[in-house]
């Protein structure tokens, strides 16, 4: 009997584990989890641009050149936590492709409006090498441009203390976001 038990338990454990990794294996999709981490929902790129507003944010990032700037194109992370209820929650876990974690204060994204960054816009080195038409005025992010979702805030509305200290709030390649029980 123990050892059906255990084979039991292991078998539940490997399954857990599968369901785990299969969530997070494409980092285009970005998955939306509840308590106990059970997955509400999953956005692949395209339904972040059709299921909620997307906005722009101007701003330059820990990164870029001082005085340089990019225009990013997303959905704003509270109007999709709202969507799941999250908004109640003390503070929420955005996890990376590389499984690299970063908690952030609820608070922090109400204050802040920060986004689920999907694209940026063209500039004209875009039109010359073609990924960008010359009358089109976003194109995705690329895995080079920390994309396909890059959590990013307006970076002079931010605390001067955030930087560098507070770097892990720009979350490149996120495939989820938790609750923090």
């Amino acid at each position: 009997m123990r050892r059906e038990t255990f084979l039991g338990a292991v078998s539940g454990l490997l399954a857990f584990a599968s369901t785990a990794i299969a969530a997070y294996s494409d980092p285009s999709i970005l998955t939306i989890e509840g308590s106990q981490r059970t997955i509400s929902d999953r956005y692949p790129v395209e339904r972040l641009r059709s299921d909620f507003e997307n906005v722009e944010i101007e701003t330059r990032t820990p990164w870029t050149k001082e005085g340089e700037t990019i225009k990013f194109r997303g959905p704003r992370i509270a109007d999709v936590l709202r969507r799941h209820g999250l908004q109640g929650d003390k503070s929420v876990q955005f996890i990376a492709y590389d499984n690299f974690t970063s908690e952030i204060l609820f608070e922090e994204i109400q204050s802040y409006q920060p986004i689920f960054a999907i694209d940026r816009a063209c500039v004209s080195a875009d039109v010359r090498t073609g990924r960008c038409k010359a009358e089109q005025e976003f194109t995705p992010l690329s895995p080079e441009e920390q994309g396909p979702i890059f959590l990013v805030w307006p970076y002079d509305q931010l605390p001067a203390e955030y930087v560098p200290a507070r770097n892990s709030i720009w979350v490149w390649f996120v495939v989820a976001v938790r609750p923090v029980e």
